[in-house]
């Protein structure tokens, strides 16, 4: 799909757009492409099917469109600024809102938006764009992976590729709201820009690194960096097309033999490298991409203290290490978040988590659980492991609850009051 160079500048406002923002613009861009370059026709809004636009952005939700609706609105919050040639014959600098117009079904359908019509021509125009590979796309986890790409896909078939930036234009191209990341560059390059490479260099076609450039002045501090921009070997290429591809699960209608339509089979063994999927371990950025936004967006709102990101980055790669599948990753983050926290409980957001018991009723909690029949034991146990506990032997017996209570206790205490 075509995505801007830089004649097109997008203006965030307000609170900045997420990453499902971005991804969902890149869709319904790509669903609008072939016409928007006549501005005068009179077109009806564009359209696509709701899931196709929530699988997009990494919604599982089936009815509720109520994450889609929040993304469509942002983009229409956000300022664009575009050669505009007048009536008159005079290039003048244009402002326009991204989307004029949007419009969703409750529940099952086609979501319907339009650009303003001075815009079209702009979006339009095939020499402001590059092209984007719309699968490296959503499956980006950070929004500064996916602008990195998009800033550097535009370069890397330039004669002269590499690209340098001062400092603080690299963070407007970003987006970088961090109040920390913005005066610090150690920060910044800690928790947006090594991030954003490594994505980069392990989705999409394209690999790079970057340079920091200093000032002679005092402290010597870095004020511009310089980027290597290169087209991936073809190795590389079916590496990064395998991460793209294969890393989360498939969607869609089952199938025969119980696969989703189109998806590859974990046994089939790949002419590449003569094994299967099942042979080979799963990495850190499939785990990663298996926790849906709406997860992310919930732990943020319970614990506003703690560096999600972070946390997510600390818990992909524990569980990249593991023996035992992931059966729910969205829960197996939370219960990782919730040790990773300790004693500190989470901000109350609707609705309410259960009170969590004091520890001095700990032992009670497991005594009362103990006379509970053994298959609601077993019960409990089976959510434990979906949210990382570690295999126990017997684990309905009653001497063994205490092994993995911590991390099913909320669901215990409210079941047994």
């Amino acid at each position: 799909m075509p995505k801007p160079r830089g004649t097109i500048e997008i203006i965030e406002t307000g609170g900045g757009l997420t990453l499902s923002d971005k991804k969902l613009f890149n869709v319904i861009l790509a669903h609008s492409w072939d016409k928007l370059a006549d501005a005068t026709a009179a077109l009806p809004p564009f359209r696509a099917s709701t899931a196709d636009l929530k699988r997009a952005i990494g919604e599982e939700t089936e009815h509720s469109n109520a994450r889609l609706k929040s993304c469509f609105d942002r983009l229409m919050s956000v300022r664009v600024e575009f050669p505009y040639l007048s009536a008159d014959g005079e290039l003048k600098e244009g402002g326009a809102p991204l989307l004029s117009f949007r419009a969703l079904p409750k529940g099952k359908g086609y979501a319907e938006w339009s650009f303003p019509a001075e815009l079209r021509p702009a979006l339009a125009e095939p020499s402001a764009w590059a092209r984007i590979h719309l699968a490296v796309c959503t499956s980006f986890s950070s929004k500064y992976a996916l602008a990195l790409y998009e800033l550097l896909s535009v370069r890397v078939n330039l004669r002269e590729p590499d690209w340098e930036v001062d400092i603080d234009t690299f963070r407007q191209l970003l987006s970088v709201k961090n109040t920390s990341a913005n005066k610090n560059f150690g920060i910044l390059q800690r928790e947006v820009l090594e991030r954003a490479v490594r994505e980069v260099n392990e989705l999409s076609a394209i690999e790079c690194g970057y340079t920091p450039i200093r000032s002679p002045s005092r402290g010597r501090p870095v004020v511009a960096l310089r980027f290597t921009i290169r087209k991936k070997e073809r190795a590389a290429l079916t590496s990064a097309a395998r991460a793209t591809e294969f890393a989360i699960d498939p969607v869609g209608p089952v199938g025969k033999g119980g696969f989703a339509a189109g998806a590859r089979d974990a046994d089939t063994v790949d002419l590449e490298d003569g094994k299967t999927d099942r042979d080979r371990p799963v990495s850190v950025l499939g785990l990663k991409r298996r926790i849906s936004d709406t997860a992310v967006e919930r732990l943020r709102a319970e614990y506003p203290g703690t560096d999600i990101d972070g946390a997510l980055d600390r818990w992909a790669g524990w569980a990249a290490s593991q023996a035992g599948k992931i059966r729910n990753a969205d829960l197996a983050f939370a219960g990782f978040v919730r040790k990773l926290v300790g004693e500190a409980g989470p901000v109350a957001v609707a609705p309410a988590p259960v009170a969590l018991p004091v520890r001095s009723s700990r032992q009670t909690l497991i005594d009362r659980l103990a006379a509970e029949p053994l298959d609601v034991r077993t019960r409990l146990y089976k959510r434990a492991r979906d949210l990382g506990a570690p295999e126990v032997r017997a684990a309905a017996a009653a001497s063994n609850i205490h092994k993995w209570l911590d991390w099913v206790v909320e669901e215990v205490a409210a079941s047994l009051r």
